[in-house]
Protein backbone atom coordinates (compact mmCIF):
# COMPACT_ATOMS: atom_id res chain seq x y z
CA UNK A 1 0.00 0.00 0.00
CA UNK A 2 1.30 3.49 -0.84
CA UNK A 3 2.01 6.24 1.67
CA UNK A 4 -0.91 8.21 0.25
CA UNK A 5 -3.32 5.34 0.82
CA UNK A 6 -2.00 4.80 4.34
CA UNK A 7 -2.33 8.47 5.24
CA UNK A 8 -5.81 8.90 3.79
CA UNK A 9 -7.16 5.74 5.41
CA UNK A 10 -5.71 6.62 8.82
CA UNK A 11 -6.86 10.24 8.76
CA UNK A 12 -10.29 9.42 7.37
CA UNK A 13 -11.01 6.73 9.95
CA UNK A 14 -10.02 9.09 12.78
CA UNK A 15 -12.27 11.88 11.49
CA UNK A 16 -9.41 14.23 10.58
CA UNK A 17 -10.33 14.59 6.90
CA UNK A 18 -13.92 15.47 7.78
CA UNK A 19 -12.68 17.97 10.38
CA UNK A 20 -10.38 19.64 7.85
CA UNK A 21 -13.24 20.06 5.39
CA UNK A 22 -15.60 21.39 8.08
CA UNK A 23 -13.05 23.82 9.53
CA UNK A 24 -12.07 25.15 6.12
CA UNK A 25 -15.68 25.74 5.08
CA UNK A 26 -16.45 27.49 8.37
CA UNK A 27 -13.34 29.67 8.23
CA UNK A 28 -13.93 30.88 4.67
CA UNK A 29 -17.65 31.38 5.20
CA UNK A 30 -17.00 33.77 8.08
CA UNK A 31 -14.10 35.45 6.27
CA UNK A 32 -16.16 36.20 3.18
CA UNK A 33 -19.08 37.42 5.28
CA UNK A 34 -16.77 39.99 6.89
CA UNK A 35 -14.91 40.85 3.68
CA UNK A 36 -15.51 44.45 2.63
CA UNK A 37 -13.21 45.97 -0.02
CA UNK A 38 -14.63 49.43 0.76
CA UNK A 39 -12.91 49.29 4.15
CA UNK A 40 -9.58 48.34 2.58
CA UNK A 41 -9.83 44.56 2.72
CA UNK A 42 -7.80 42.88 -0.02
CA UNK A 43 -6.59 39.40 -0.98
CA UNK A 44 -3.96 39.56 1.73
CA UNK A 45 -6.61 40.24 4.35
CA UNK A 46 -8.75 37.38 3.05
CA UNK A 47 -5.83 34.96 3.13
CA UNK A 48 -4.54 35.86 6.59
CA UNK A 49 -8.02 36.04 8.16
CA UNK A 50 -9.14 32.71 6.72
CA UNK A 51 -5.87 31.12 7.82
CA UNK A 52 -6.31 32.27 11.43
CA UNK A 53 -9.93 31.14 11.49
CA UNK A 54 -8.93 27.79 9.96
CA UNK A 55 -6.55 27.27 12.89
CA UNK A 56 -9.27 28.30 15.33
CA UNK A 57 -11.82 25.87 13.89
CA UNK A 58 -9.35 23.01 13.99
CA UNK A 59 -8.62 23.72 17.65
CA UNK A 60 -12.37 23.40 18.28
CA UNK A 61 -12.68 20.13 16.38
CA UNK A 62 -9.54 18.56 17.89
CA UNK A 63 -9.98 19.85 21.48
CA UNK A 64 -6.61 21.59 21.37
CA UNK A 65 -5.38 25.13 22.01
CA UNK A 66 -7.84 27.21 23.99
CA UNK A 67 -10.45 24.46 23.52
CA UNK A 68 -8.31 21.78 25.12
CA UNK A 69 -9.61 19.46 27.83
CA UNK A 70 -7.62 17.46 30.36
CA UNK A 71 -8.76 14.02 29.24
CA UNK A 72 -11.59 12.22 27.48
CA UNK A 73 -13.16 11.69 30.91
CA UNK A 74 -13.45 15.47 31.37
CA UNK A 75 -15.71 15.82 28.33
CA UNK A 76 -19.38 16.14 29.27
CA UNK A 77 -22.62 17.47 27.84
CA UNK A 78 -22.46 20.89 26.20
CA UNK A 79 -20.69 22.65 23.35
CA UNK A 80 -21.34 26.20 24.51
CA UNK A 81 -17.75 27.40 24.32
CA UNK A 82 -16.99 25.49 21.14
CA UNK A 83 -20.09 26.91 19.46
CA UNK A 84 -19.36 30.51 20.51
CA UNK A 85 -18.62 32.65 17.47
CA UNK A 86 -19.85 30.10 14.93
CA UNK A 87 -22.89 30.55 12.70
CA UNK A 88 -26.15 29.23 14.15
CA UNK A 89 -26.22 25.46 13.83
CA UNK A 90 -22.70 25.31 12.41
CA UNK A 91 -21.24 23.55 15.44
CA UNK A 92 -23.72 20.71 14.92
CA UNK A 93 -21.94 19.87 11.67
CA UNK A 94 -18.54 19.68 13.37
CA UNK A 95 -17.16 16.11 13.45
CA UNK A 96 -16.96 14.83 17.03
CA UNK A 97 -13.43 13.60 17.70
CA UNK A 98 -12.46 12.31 21.13
CA UNK A 99 -9.91 14.52 22.93
CA UNK A 100 -6.39 13.16 22.53
CA UNK A 101 -6.95 11.50 19.16
CA UNK A 102 -5.39 14.57 17.52
CA UNK A 103 -2.79 16.59 19.45
CA UNK A 104 -1.19 19.98 18.92
CA UNK A 105 2.19 19.51 17.18
CA UNK A 106 3.46 22.76 15.71
CA UNK A 107 6.81 23.03 13.92
CA UNK A 108 8.74 26.23 14.70
CA UNK A 109 5.43 27.87 15.66
CA UNK A 110 3.86 26.91 12.32
CA UNK A 111 0.36 25.62 13.23
CA UNK A 112 0.24 21.85 13.15
CA UNK A 113 -1.40 18.77 14.62
CA UNK A 114 -0.51 15.12 14.90
CA UNK A 115 -2.72 12.06 14.56
CA UNK A 116 -0.94 8.75 14.89
CA UNK A 117 1.90 8.54 12.38
CA UNK A 118 0.95 11.77 10.63
CA UNK A 119 1.60 15.42 11.43
CA UNK A 120 0.08 18.11 9.23
CA UNK A 121 0.80 21.82 8.89
CA UNK A 122 -1.25 24.51 7.16
CA UNK A 123 -0.30 26.79 4.30
CA UNK A 124 -2.15 29.04 1.86
CA UNK A 125 -1.41 29.45 -1.84
CA UNK A 126 -2.68 31.50 -4.81
CA UNK A 127 -5.86 30.01 -6.23
CA UNK A 128 -5.18 27.60 -9.11
CA UNK A 129 -1.45 27.36 -8.37
CA UNK A 130 -1.35 24.30 -6.11
CA UNK A 131 0.91 22.28 -8.40
CA UNK A 132 3.40 25.14 -8.68
CA UNK A 133 3.82 26.20 -5.07
CA UNK A 134 7.49 27.30 -4.92
CA UNK A 135 8.57 25.66 -1.65
CA UNK A 136 12.15 27.01 -1.90
CA UNK A 137 10.65 30.51 -1.70
CA UNK A 138 8.53 29.66 1.33
CA UNK A 139 9.59 29.89 4.96
CA UNK A 140 12.47 27.78 6.30
CA UNK A 141 9.89 25.60 8.06
CA UNK A 142 7.99 24.81 4.85
CA UNK A 143 11.30 24.24 3.05
CA UNK A 144 12.29 21.75 5.73
CA UNK A 145 9.02 19.87 5.41
CA UNK A 146 9.39 19.70 1.62
CA UNK A 147 12.92 18.33 2.18
CA UNK A 148 11.82 15.23 4.09
CA UNK A 149 12.75 13.04 1.17
CA UNK A 150 10.90 10.66 -1.05
CA UNK A 151 8.02 8.53 0.23
CA UNK A 152 8.80 4.83 0.33
CA UNK A 153 8.39 3.31 -3.12
CA UNK A 154 8.38 6.65 -4.95
CA UNK A 155 10.47 6.61 -8.12
CA UNK A 156 12.38 9.86 -8.50
CA UNK A 157 12.22 11.10 -12.11
CA UNK A 158 15.29 13.27 -11.36
CA UNK A 159 17.62 10.97 -9.41
CA UNK A 160 20.49 13.49 -9.48
CA UNK A 161 18.38 16.45 -8.45
CA UNK A 162 20.29 17.12 -5.23
CA UNK A 163 23.75 15.92 -6.31
CA UNK A 164 24.94 19.41 -7.12
CA UNK A 165 23.37 21.14 -4.12
CA UNK A 166 25.59 22.48 -1.30
CA UNK A 167 26.14 20.63 1.96
CA UNK A 168 23.82 23.08 3.73
CA UNK A 169 20.88 21.65 1.78
CA UNK A 170 21.79 18.11 2.81
CA UNK A 171 21.84 19.26 6.44
CA UNK A 172 18.44 20.94 5.98
CA UNK A 173 17.04 17.72 4.55
CA UNK A 174 18.29 15.67 7.49
CA UNK A 175 16.86 18.03 10.12
CA UNK A 176 13.16 17.20 9.61
CA UNK A 177 14.01 13.54 9.13
CA UNK A 178 15.69 13.47 12.54
CA UNK A 179 12.91 15.45 14.20
CA UNK A 180 10.12 13.36 12.69
CA UNK A 181 12.03 10.20 13.52
CA UNK A 182 11.74 11.24 17.17
CA UNK A 183 8.03 11.87 16.64
CA UNK A 184 7.71 8.70 14.59
CA UNK A 185 5.61 10.82 12.23
CA UNK A 186 5.60 12.02 8.64
CA UNK A 187 4.74 15.69 8.13
CA UNK A 188 2.09 16.49 5.54
CA UNK A 189 0.79 19.82 4.28
CA UNK A 190 -2.82 21.06 4.22
CA UNK A 191 -2.95 23.71 1.49
CA UNK A 192 -5.95 26.02 1.08
CA UNK A 193 -6.99 28.81 -1.28
CA UNK A 194 -9.95 30.84 -2.52
CA UNK A 195 -10.94 32.67 -5.70
CA UNK A 196 -12.23 35.84 -4.08
CA UNK A 197 -14.53 37.09 -6.83
CA UNK A 198 -16.23 33.75 -7.44
CA UNK A 199 -16.09 32.60 -3.85
CA UNK A 200 -14.80 29.10 -4.62
CA UNK A 201 -12.23 27.21 -2.58
CA UNK A 202 -9.47 24.67 -2.98
CA UNK A 203 -8.27 22.38 -0.19
CA UNK A 204 -5.58 19.72 -0.50
CA UNK A 205 -3.69 17.34 1.76
CA UNK A 206 -0.39 15.99 0.54
CA UNK A 207 3.33 15.42 0.83
CA UNK A 208 5.21 18.47 -0.40
CA UNK A 209 8.25 18.11 -2.67
CA UNK A 210 11.21 20.50 -2.66
CA UNK A 211 11.04 21.77 -6.25
CA UNK A 212 14.25 23.81 -6.29
CA UNK A 213 14.50 23.61 -10.06
CA UNK A 214 10.80 23.89 -10.72
CA UNK A 215 8.47 21.02 -11.41
CA UNK A 216 5.67 19.51 -9.40
CA UNK A 217 5.28 20.75 -5.85
CA UNK A 218 4.03 17.42 -4.51
CA UNK A 219 4.98 13.78 -4.27
CA UNK A 220 1.25 13.23 -3.88
CA UNK A 221 -1.78 15.32 -2.96
CA UNK A 222 -5.46 14.61 -2.30
CA UNK A 223 -8.36 16.95 -3.06
CA UNK A 224 -10.34 17.19 0.19
CA UNK A 225 -13.28 18.83 -1.58
CA UNK A 226 -13.65 16.25 -4.35
CA UNK A 227 -16.91 14.33 -4.37
CA UNK A 228 -15.09 11.39 -5.96
CA UNK A 229 -11.54 10.57 -4.78
CA UNK A 230 -8.97 11.72 -7.31
CA UNK A 231 -11.38 14.04 -9.12
CA UNK A 232 -10.28 17.69 -8.75
CA UNK A 233 -13.07 20.07 -7.92
CA UNK A 234 -13.83 23.41 -6.33
CA UNK A 235 -16.24 24.20 -3.56
CA UNK A 236 -18.34 27.36 -3.17
CA UNK A 237 -18.38 29.25 0.10
CA UNK A 238 -21.22 27.81 2.20
CA UNK A 239 -24.02 30.05 3.34
CA UNK A 240 -24.69 30.53 7.01
CA UNK A 241 -26.43 27.40 8.26
CA UNK A 242 -29.56 27.94 10.28
CA UNK A 243 -30.52 25.99 13.37
CA UNK A 244 -31.39 22.43 12.62
CA UNK A 245 -35.05 21.65 13.25
CA UNK A 246 -35.67 19.55 16.31
CA UNK A 247 -37.34 16.16 16.21
CA UNK A 248 -39.99 15.66 18.90
CA UNK A 249 -39.09 12.97 21.38
CA UNK A 250 -35.44 12.70 20.21
CA UNK A 251 -32.69 14.12 22.40
CA UNK A 252 -29.68 15.95 20.99
CA UNK A 253 -26.50 13.94 20.72
CA UNK A 254 -24.12 14.25 23.70
CA UNK A 255 -21.70 17.13 23.31
CA UNK A 256 -18.66 18.40 25.17
CA UNK A 257 -18.07 21.25 27.59
CA UNK A 258 -14.89 23.27 27.38
CA UNK A 259 -13.19 24.97 30.27
CA UNK A 260 -13.09 28.76 30.35
CA UNK A 261 -9.68 30.22 29.43
CA UNK A 262 -9.10 31.27 33.06
CA UNK A 263 -9.46 27.65 34.17
CA UNK A 264 -6.67 26.31 32.04
CA UNK A 265 -2.98 26.34 32.87
CA UNK A 266 0.01 25.25 30.91
CA UNK A 267 -1.76 25.77 27.59
CA UNK A 268 0.21 24.75 24.58
CA UNK A 269 1.69 27.17 22.05
CA UNK A 270 -0.93 28.98 19.99
CA UNK A 271 -0.78 29.75 16.29
CA UNK A 272 0.57 33.24 15.56
CA UNK A 273 -1.83 33.82 12.64
CA UNK A 274 0.87 33.99 9.94
CA UNK A 275 0.30 31.85 6.90
CA UNK A 276 3.81 30.70 6.21
CA UNK A 277 6.01 29.95 9.17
Amino acid sequence: MSEQQDALEDLESSGVLAALAWANASAYRRTMEDYDPDTGHDQGWVGSTAHRLFVDRLHRAFSTGRHSVDSPESASAGLDLVAAGLAPGEHRKMPLIAPGVVVWSHLNQSPGWRCGDWRFLLTSFPYGESNRIPWPQKSPTKQRVASQGQPTGWLDPHPTLFDEEPDSLAAAIEAPREEDAELNATTLIVAHSIERELGIRELYLGRSRLNRRGGDAWYWKHDLLATNPGTPTVEPIPTSPGPLPGVPGVQDAPVRLRRQPSERSGERHQASGKNDK
